[in-house]
């Protein structure tokens, strides 16, 4: 089979991104102009503020800036495994002899595949990102697999997606 690359939908991470650098512009203006906030002399709770602000919302925006300016596709499916990009925080490679089942969750409306593998601990304690293995954990605790693709996140038809990764497991195991 041919590699499949299923683009992000970057509609919602524009969006975010539009709205957290204007949350940044404002918050900047609290540090540096807090006159245009308050009446009075009281400035400082307000500059306060604006450094709390402009210090959370430009590491906001650098955050999801990386999934609106990236090339890369969001999920890429081959004969090896599966890859996925669309989170955050991204796992390595699942291959597909390590994958056991393959189902769906929905969660807040959200449309998820989640990817049973054989040896999860193993999987979680192989990957060297500590931000990363810390998100596997927390999947793995409460959903019991650390891999979850957010399908509204891709521009993909979630059925589409679906069959075709289980088509794909199938092939391979």
């Amino acid at each position: 089979m041919p590699r499949v690359r299923v683009p992000l939908d970057k509609s919602k991470a524009t969006k975010r991104f539009v709205i957290f650098v204007l949350l940044f512009v404002l918050f900047t203006f609290m540090a540096i102009r807090p006159d245009l906030f308050v009446r009075g002399n009281s400035f400082g709770f307000i500059k306060i503020m604006g450094y709390i602000g402009t210090f959370i919302f430009i590491f906001c925006a650098a955050f999801v800036s990386q999934k609106v300016f990236t090339k890369k596709a969001g999920l890429t499916i081959d004969e090896e495994g599966i890859a996925d990009n669309s989170m955050n925080v991204s796992f390595s490679k699942v291959l597909w002899k390590d994958v056991s089942e393959i189902k769906t969750i929905q969660i807040s409306g959200d449309n998820f595949i989640t990817i049973f593998i054989k040896h999860p601990e193993a999987f979680i304690a192989a990957e060297p990102n500590s931000v990363k293995r810390k998100m596997m954990e927390l999947n793995y605790a409460s959903l019991k697999t650390p891999i979850n693709i957010a399908a509204s996140r891709l521009k993909v038809d979630f059925n589409e997606l679906l069959t075709t990764i289980k088509h794909e497991f199938e092939k391979r195991s």
